[in-house]
């Protein structure tokens, strides 16, 4: 069985299908931001609609489209049109620990398969059955939906890992048979001091042949892919709670409220505080 089988296959996926209506005009759907370990996805089968997130990007959903939010981030949902709007709206519960592995993939997947694919085809068909299903009251109908959940998210990451650059891509390095395990700790512990030695030690390799192989897996850096790690709690941190920003700049191996400040900044284009308005901003 290949990693990523084995790594879904463990955490569990159970799906349902939670809104599936038709929208008329100004409407909008707020989400806050939720469970680490619950992943939320969004298509059309009439009309479009547009995805707002906390980073300041927009996606546009139309039929044959499905957006997943692997960190169940805040976001909304507002019409795009003038149209109507049918909407299919579920969520995937995953085992608690699958935060971690969640944390590897980015906020956003989109699922938009040409319309010669096979995939697109039975995207189109699917949605269609579990709209059906979630109606029916069918004996068997909450497992059809579950395993088409499970079925979509899978197909979302394997498109990913397939095109997103591999600087961005630490799923590859968590998937690494000799380097799994210590992503995986990175994952684990964000404010450990770690350093490229330790990290070696840790996968009983030479600090030279631990750098090389992490290059070429991920085409970066331990330590650079450390900070896009950390930076990412803080930024679910950021969206759950009210805690303060030297707290959170800590619990995510910074020393100071400054540096956490500069980094959060390059990597996200606003401030700490201005991404926690902008989450406010989207659940209201």
């Amino acid at each position: 069985m290949d990693a990523l089988s084995r790594l879904l296959m463990l955490n569990d996926p159970q799906g349902s299908i939670d809104q599936n209506c038709l929208l008329s005009r100004d409407w909008q759907l707020p989400h806050a931001a939720g469970e680490l370990s619950v992943i939320r996805w969004h298509t059309v089968t009439l009309g479009s609609a547009l995805l707002e997130m906390p980073d300041g990007n927009t996606y546009t959903l139309r039929p044959g489209t499905v957006v997943i939010l692997p960190q169940n981030s805040a976001h909304r949902l507002c019409q795009s049109g003038e149209e109507q709007t049918h909407i299919v709206c579920g969520s995937l519960q995953l085992q608690t620990s699958s935060r971690y592995f969640l944390t590897a993939l980015p906020e956003v997947l989109l699922l938009a398969p040409g319309e010669n694919s096979p995939v697109y085809h039975w995207l189109k068909a699917m949605i269609g059955l579990m709209q059906q299903e979630s109606l029916s009251m069918l004996p068997g109908s909450n497992v059809v939906c579950s395993q088409q959940c499970a079925t979509l998210f899978t197909l979302a990451v394997r498109e990913w890992l397939s095109q997103a650059p591999p600087a961005k891509n630490v799923l590859n390095l968590l998937l690494h048979p000799r380097l799994g395990a210590v992503v995986f700790q990175m994952l684990e512990s964000p404010a450990h001091p770690w350093s490229v030695e330790e990290l070696a030690q840790r996968a009983h390799m030479s600090r030279a042949s631990f750098a090389q192989l992490f290059r070429e897996v991920s085409n970066s850096t331990p330590l650079a892919v450390l900070t896009t790690l950390r930076l990412q709690f803080a930024a679910q941190m950021l969206s759950r709670g009210a805690q303060p920003l030297v707290v959170i700049a800590e619990s995510v191996g910074y020393a100071s409220e400054s540096s956490f400040h500069k980094v959060f900044l390059r990597e996200f284009g606003c401030t700490p505080g201005e991404y926690r308005k902008r989450v406010k901003a989207l659940e209201s």
